[in-house]
Parts: C-alpha cells; sequence; structure tokens
C-alpha cells in the first residue's frame, strides 16, 4: 500500500498541504501518516522544558490529531486509512527516522510563498525534505486544492540520466494519477534544439508508454523560463529532479532553492536522483 506521510505543525497552511495530502491518497487509494514533531530544546541558553511540560504538549498534539483525523475522514469519506504519529525532537531528525521505516511514495509539506514565514515548516526544513529525503517530496503552496493530476509537467535539461530511480518513480506516479507527461527541456539559449534531439528520444523512449509531448524553453533565467511555461499550460505538477550538476542544478543550490521551492506557482514534486 502507498504511503504519503503528512507532517503538521496545525498552522493554516500546513493544513491545507493536509487537505491536499489526503485528497492524494484517494485518487492512489493510498494511506495517509499524519505526523506532529513535538521539538526539543537544542539551545544551551534555553530554559529546558520539564518532562511535565512535555506530556502536555503530546497531549495537546495527540487531541489536535485526533480531531484533524476525524475531519479528513469526513473529508474523505473513510476512503483512505489514517494514521497519526507524534515524534519527539528535531523536525528534519524525526522525518527522516519515519521515513525510513515507512519508505513513502511522498512527503507532502505546504509554504506559504511569498516570502512568509510560519512556523517550522515554511523554510529550511521544507529544503531540508528536498535536499536530503531520498523519497518523493511534494511541496504544496498554501492556496493549492487537489483536482487531479492529469497533466504532468517534467523539467529536463537534456543531460544524461544517472540513475533509473527517479525515472521509475515518476512513472509510479503517472500510473497511479493517470496522469499525461509533458517534458520541459531548458536552456540558456536558442541554439540547443539541434543538439537536444538525441538526448529528447532518449527521454521519450524512457517514458513511451506515456506518450510524452515535449516543449523546449530557452531562457537566460532557467526559473523564469519554467514559471513562464507553467503560466502558458497551466500543468497540475510540476516535477523536479535535483542535480548536483547540469542547468537545472542552480535552481536547486542552497542560495536558490528557497526561491523555487518555497514560492511555486503550483505543487511541486521533487525526485532525488
Amino acid at each position: 500500500m502507498k504511503t504519503i506521510i503528512a507532517p503538521t505543525d496545525f498552522s493554516a497552511v500546513s493544513l491545507n498541504a493536509v487537505d491536499y495530502a489526503a485528497d492524494l491518497a484517494v485518487a492512489i487509494n493510498g494511506d495517509l501518516l499524519l505526523l506532529n514533531v513535538v521539538q526539543m530544546q537544542v539551545t544551551a541558553a534555553a530554559i529546558p522544558v520539564t518532562e511535565f511540560e512535555y506530556e502536555e504538549m503530546t497531549n495537546a498534539s495527540q487531541q489536535e490529531l485526533a480531531v484533524l483525523a476525524s475531519q479528513l475522514l469526513l473529508r474523505t469519506k473513510s476512503k483512505i486509512n489514517i494514521e497519526t504519529k507524534i515524534m519527539m525532537g528535531s523536525v528534519e531528525h524525526e522525518l527522516e527516522e519515519i521515513c525510513k521505516r515507512k519508505k513513502p511514495f511522498a512527503v507532502v509539506m505546504g509554504t506559504r510563498g511569498a516570502g512568509a514565514v510560519e512556523r517550522f515548516f515554511i523554510g529550511s526544513n521544507t529544503v531540508f525534505a528536498v535536499n536530503n529525503l531520498p523519497y518523493p517530496v511534494l511541496v504544496v503552496p498554501q492556496n493549492a486544492s487537489f483536482n487531479g493530476l492529469k497533466k504532468v509537467a517534467l523539467t529536463s535539461d537534456l543531460k544524461e540520466i544517472h540513475s533509473m530511480k527517479p525515472v521509475e518513480i515518476l512513472k509510479e506516479w503517472l500510473q497511479a494519477c493517470e496522469g499525461k507527461l509533458e517534458i520541459i527541456n531548458v536552456a540558456e539559449d536558442d541554439n540547443f534544439k539541434a543538439a537536444a534531439v538525441p538526448s529528447s528520444v532518449s527521454l521519450e523512449n524512457v517514458f513511451s508508454e506515456f506518450q510524452p509531448r515535449f516543449s523546449f524553453v530557452s531562457k537566460e533565467n532557467v526559473e523564469e523560463g519554467v514559471y513562464k511555461f507553467i503560466e502558458e499550460n497551466n500543468p497540475d505538477l510540476l516535477v523536479v529532479i535535483p542535480k548536483k550538476h547540469g542547468l537545472l542544478a542552480g535552481i536547486f543550490h542552497k542560495s536558490k532553492s528557497k526561491p523555487f521551492i518555497l514560492h511555486p506557482h503550483i505543487p511541486v514534486l521533487s525526485i532525488a536522483e
């Protein structure tokens, strides 16, 4: 059974992402795990939290998770299994640990965009998840709602595919959501189209069962080029495969990843290579 992990701090942004995750779970006939992390004090100067205070925090989280699970069962007409989990520690560490155990179909996280910061998972934790988790991370904008994933766009710089893992994961998503694939080939100038043909053919062969359509985007600023494509074609999901090297690596560099990942125009699925 496919499991979707949805971390929540009960903020409006995270609850919207949880709703999206629940609707996605219905669409793929999967399970939903709601995760809340009670964070530990990590600075020496901070006043330590007593055992009683942690117990109170945990009890409050349990109550909120129980209410949330009930609301989601109503939302989904009890079509999915919902598990709740409270963990104590740092968000990054506990998210890694639960992923190791559950091997999720996806981790769904919310983002507010426009530079706003709201509690733990607007900012470093979302970027951490994208850059470090070996499982798909779905970043959901604050106002996004799930209306199916019929039109899926994959960004590609037409470089060599070094690992088939993200390809197989994307195929699994396309099959589960019955989506059509469009591959966005991005480059910094107009001279790439002829040189890109062999790589395009390779990608076409890899995804042949989905009959992908290719689009070529020429833009000095790759991020702007991708956004331009989104505005003109309105895909339901943008898929990115971060690489350490290559043209697309720039938008996932530590100093540049926040604008692209935290301020997406549509849901963004990051699949680690």
